[in-house]
């Protein structure tokens, strides 16, 4: 008895992707409003393609089993500086390495619609800090195996776009964020797992922030674009393809 194969892979006359595009079978067109974040630009940085194919498509890229160790670490420090909030003063890791304080509500989401390209851009901080002269600048804490030298491109991209959100929505910025490392240390287990931390200055632009969400628009308005040669998920299904 001839066995029947668990897929039937049959070859397209044409890229089915495009045809659905172009057929406007999904659901967009050019009068659509887009709403960007940073994990999203992120993935326009990484591959045109994969980008073009989340926002415009809905298929996004395969993904495991996500750790829920990062997302408890996160917890946890989120509810060590909204209890230091309360009381209305700095927590105490932050304590000499800069002057100021926590921002009194720190807003769920933060968005700048742009109007003129009927596009939004959305952000959530992990916290704000307001400086000396009521300066507004962003937060983050990152949970890391160790500690990195230089910023890394996803994490800038991330500060820019926090300070354009918060200069748009009416907060004065200096071009600075902050990143604070958290890297676990070996000690004691037994008396709970030790973390080093640093606190790291990250200098910002808005204008690099703009510039990238108004490129990604005009990626999205065209044509589905090539992939990025270096992108681990479109040489995957190009190699899949390729031997079926």
């Amino acid at each position: 008895m001839e066995k029947q194969a668990i897929f039937n892979f049959q070859p397209k006359k044409s890229d089915a992707l495009q045809a659905l595009y172009d057929s406007n079978k999904i659901k967009r067109n050019n009068k659509s409003k887009f709403v960007l974040s940073p994990s999203s630009l992120n993935i326009f940085r990484d591959c045109p393609r994969c980008f073009w194919l989340q926002i415009n498509c809905d298929i996004r890229r395969p993904r495991g089993a996500f750790p829920s160790i990062a997302s408890g670490l996160d917890r946890v420090i989120k509810e060590y500086f909204d209890a230091y909030r309360a009381k209305e003063i700095l927590p105490p890791l932050l304590n000499g390495k800069i002057e100021g304080k926590l921002i009194p509500h720190l807003p769920p989401k933060l968005y700048f619609n742009d109007y003129s390209k009927n596009a939004s851009l959305m952000g959530m901080l992990d916290e704000c800090l307001i400086l000396p002269g009521d300066i507004y600048a962003p937060l983050d804490y990152k949970t890391r195996g160790s500690f990195a030298e230089d910023v890394h491109p996803a994490y800038q991209l991330q500060m820019d776009v926090y300070t354009l959100l918060l200069e748009k929505n009416n907060h004065k910025t200096n071009s600075l964020a902050y990143l604070l490392y958290f890297v676990p240390n070996t000690g004691q287990l037994h008396e709970g797992i030790p973390f080093n931390v640093k606190f790291m200055e990250v200098k910002t632009s808005v204008e690099r922030a703009l510039d990238i969400f108004h490129k990604a628009l005009e990626l999205l308005r065209g044509q589905m674009p090539k992939s990025s040669p270096n992108c681990e998920y479109c040489n995957w299904a190009k190699q899949l393809k390729e031997n079926i």
